[in-house]
């Protein structure tokens, strides 16, 4: 477990409303829309999930770096932040080794609460691609925690 933020810049971001077992599918809409608009890819593409504990469905804000700034219209769920910063966040290495997202959430939050930190609601499974496998990153930010 590390103590660190998720911080990048010039983001791509996409909410949507869907199931949580369908959380891959909206990143092809991700790549298609950088390749149209000739941007590259510039660090992993990360996302949050807001619901209801134990729904189905909800809210899924996805990431994305870019290497230079967009324009994008934004009603019709894209988004652009000139930088994303997390905050004072627990990150825990190889999450994908979990049951599922919420297994790894709950081991984080039993090794802060064994620590003595307090943390959010909201957390961050970030996806790296290593040699074509995906390694998972969830960071969890800490409710006061160290700013910027």
């Amino acid at each position: 477990m590390e103590r660190r933020p998720l911080v990048f810049d010039r983001v791509l971001t996409y909410q949507t409303e869907q199931r949580k077992a369908d959380w891959q599918e909206p990143i092809s809409a991700l790549e298609t829309l950088l390749l149209d608009k000739g941007v590259y890819q510039n660090g992993p593409i990360f996302f949050t999930f807001q619901g209801e504990e134990g729904a189905e469905s909800g809210t899924f804000t996805y990431y994305l770096p870019v290497s230079e700034q967009m324009t994008i219209e934004e009603d019709n769920g894209f988004g652009y932040m000139e930088r994303f910063h997390s905050g004072d966040a627990l990150v825990m290495r190889q999450a994908e080794q979990e049951a599922d997202f919420d297994a790894a959430f709950a081991k984080v939050q039993a090794y802060a609460e064994q620590e003595g930190i307090v943390l959010g609601n909201t957390y961050y499974c970030v996806l790296i691609d290593v040699y074509g496998d995906i390694i998972i990153d969830l960071a969890v930010p800490v409710e006061g925690g160290r700013p910027e």
